[in-house]
């Protein structure tokens, strides 16, 4: 008999065994809050975060803040405040049994039954915004393998002072046939600012000479958080919170979470009945269903074990638990818990001051606190708003090659705004924002301009579009650039930069390499759909061109209309106006271009629609 290959033997048994345990892992579906400041992953089996667990490389927002842009240009953009969170139920059955159910933050979740997960949008643009309702809602619910069933919406808004928490609710039922007793529910979080130091630095907290967040518990707030302490050594490239690349304080941001309502438990004690934080590193075994029993968790969650409580000043990589109990269930009862998370801390500008703004970092904790205490009245008042700012406008952004400046229109809210609460038209201006380094910012206020004011109307609006522009001529040749336009109101109340272009711009692009990826914008080409500003109307842009080539432009019929030679070291970008080799304006028709270069050729057609 032919000897098999003990390698190939080994492969093929840890690939069968690698399939058959990723077969048993299931696959979340999630929805995203992505409209404030505070960024964050809500799945529908009871977990919160990321990152995905068939793909440890594949992140998505985990109490990210500043969170964004969707989709990341580098790793260096990543701003996540946490690995991950869940939640803990337990209690004792009528036979007086021990159950107990893990749904997070670590991978194993409870095999329960799921019911698909919704996102409702309700923005204060939108007409039909209600100012009684979050701008965001994620809607979750599962039943876990003890017949336990929890229904929990998250919410969010955009306004500031109010951007950077989520609230989310947990109403929990007793879908068994008997009383449940001694129920506990508890919320697991992996909070860790310095997380975002694994994403730069590689490695940051991996170990206990490099674990170095510290915990603390505000007990007037019902407030767990965590920040990341600034350890007394170094490595090589590596000062902890500082990223020397950058000169930027890498976590300038305190992250917690907080009850801000828990119905009254069984013995009337104070909620939360346990709080609780320690380190993972060496503990992470006892903490987890996949290697610790019911009887032991059930025992952290409760509060009835302490053991592994971490010390006040030590340096952490942290689960932090807070629960809520002991409660008596009835068959169909409900029990309801509203927990807020927030980040909050130093902004972008004071960070980029690198080392210069370590002083500072204690007033982050005051500004989580006061993100605390605004998530509880607004939670108090039901959600219900006495005040709004006009929305921001949609934007269309758009580089010109010709004059080397950079175009934002947009359509004027200003005369149609009625404030949804007052029914007034309180709106006062629009300020326009840009950034230079990404999506995040930080954002410079650049230009106010007041509709009321008669000069800045004669200079901003186009009438003939009727629509608001602004060219942005200050700026640098190859600098990508984002841009905001926000609305004020007469209160002085300001909207949140929700209309930032993800996609950075750029008011004329470095030469390209070869021919490869040559386009022409707009085409089709029509009037209305061309560059929307006074002297760009003719205007068509091929882009991505070598810094020396020659484009030709012919009819269908094979006669040439125009030849423009590009040679310009510093742009990719050539404007052709429509204007023939005789100086004539072209009819509309479809027509052939051709690019050729000493680096490639490339080809295409154009359509001119009139």
């Amino acid at each position: 008999m032919k000897k098999c290959n003990p390698i190939i033997l080994y492969l093929t048994v840890f690939f069968v065994l690698s399939v058959q345990v990723h077969a048993q892992v299931r696959q979340a579906e999630f929805e995203i809050h992505n409209r404030g400041t505070l960024w964050e992953t809500m799945k529908d089996n009871g977990t919160i975060g990321a990152p995905n667990p068939l793909n440890p490389f594949e992140f998505y927002p985990s109490m990210d803040w500043p969170g964004g842009p969707a989709i990341l240009p580098s790793k260096d953009e990543q701003r996540s405040y946490m690995v991950a969170a869940g939640i803990w139920m337990g209690g004792r059955k009528s036979d007086g049994s021990i159950f107990f159910t893990e749904n997070g933050p670590f991978t194993f979740v409870d095999q329960g039954t799921f019911d698909p997960i919704t996102k409702i949008t309700n923005y204060i643009e939108d007409p039909d915004y209600d100012p009684d309702r979050p701008e965001e809602q994620i809607k979750a619910a599962w039943k876990t393998s003890e017949n336990i069933r929890v229904e929990r919406t998250s919410s969010a808004w955009s306004f500031r002072g109010l951007n950077n928490f989520i609230i989310i609710e947990y109403l929990i039922t007793n879908q068994q046939t008997s009383a449940v007793n001694d129920f506990f529910i508890g919320f697991p979080y992996l909070i860790r600012p310095s997380y975002q130091d694994v994403i730069v630095h590689a490695g940051w907290g991996d170990d206990f000479n490099r674990a170095d967040e510290i915990v603390r518990y505000d007990a007037s707030r019902r407030l767990l958080y965590a920040y990341d302490d600034t350890p007394s050594f170094s490595l090589p490239n590596d000062v902890g919170n500082y990223w020397d690349e950058a000169n930027e304080l890498r976590t300038p941001g305190y992250a917690g979470f907080s009850i801000l309502h828990a119905d009254p438990a069984a013995d009337g004690r104070p909620q939360p009945a346990t709080v609780f934080w320690a380190q993972i590193l060496s503990n992470e075994t006892k903490l987890t269903s996949t290697s610790a029993t019911r009887q032991s968790l059930y025992d952290i969650l409760s509060g009835a074990d302490a053991s592994l409580q971490a010390d006040p000043d030590d340096r952490l990589s942290p689960i932090m638990l807070m629960a809520c109990g002991p409660y008596s269930i009835q068959p169909a009862q409900s029990i309801r818990i509203v927990v807020v998370e927030a980040v909050n801390g130093l902004p972008l500008e004071r960070a980029l001051q690198g080392l210069d703004a370590q002083p500072l970092l204690p007033a982050g904790r005051d500004s989580l606190a006061a993100a605390i205490d605004r998530a509880r009245i607004l939670f108090e008042n039901d959600y219900v708003l006495n005040s709004v700012p006009p929305p921001s406008p949609k934007l269309e952004i758009i580089p010109l090659p010709t004059t080397r400046e950079i175009s934002i229109t947009w359509a004027p809210i200003d005369e149609t705004w009625s404030n949804p609460i007052t029914g007034e038209n309180d709106f006062q201006e629009y300020r326009i924002y840009r950034a230079d380094r990404s999506f995040i910012g930080p954002y410079t206020q650049i230009r106010r301009i007041r509709p009321n004011a008669a000069v800045d109307r004669s200079r901003f609006f186009d009438t003939a579009r009727g629509r608001w522009r602004f060219f942005d001529g200050n700026i640098s040749l190859g600098v990508k650039y984002h841009y905001a336009v926000t609305a004020v109101n007469a209160r002085g109340q300001e909207s949140w930069l929700t209309n930032r272009n993800e996609i950075p711009v750029k008011a004329a692009s470095e030469p390209a390499a070869n021919t490869l990826d040559v386009r022409v914008f707009p085409n089709p080409f029509r009037e209305v759909s061309g560059f929307p500003t006074r002297g760009e109307e003719n205007s068509i842009v091929w882009m991505n061109l070598p810094a020396e080539c020659t484009i030709n432009i012919y009819t269908i019929g094979g006669e040439l209309v125009r030849t423009i030679d590009h040679n310009d070291p510093n742009s990719g970008e050539a404007v052709w106006n429509q204007l023939s080799n005789a100086r004539q304006r072209v009819a509309p028709g479809m027509y052939v271009w051709t690019v050729t270069s000493g680096v490639g050729t490339a080809k295409g057609t154009l359509l001119i629609i009139k």
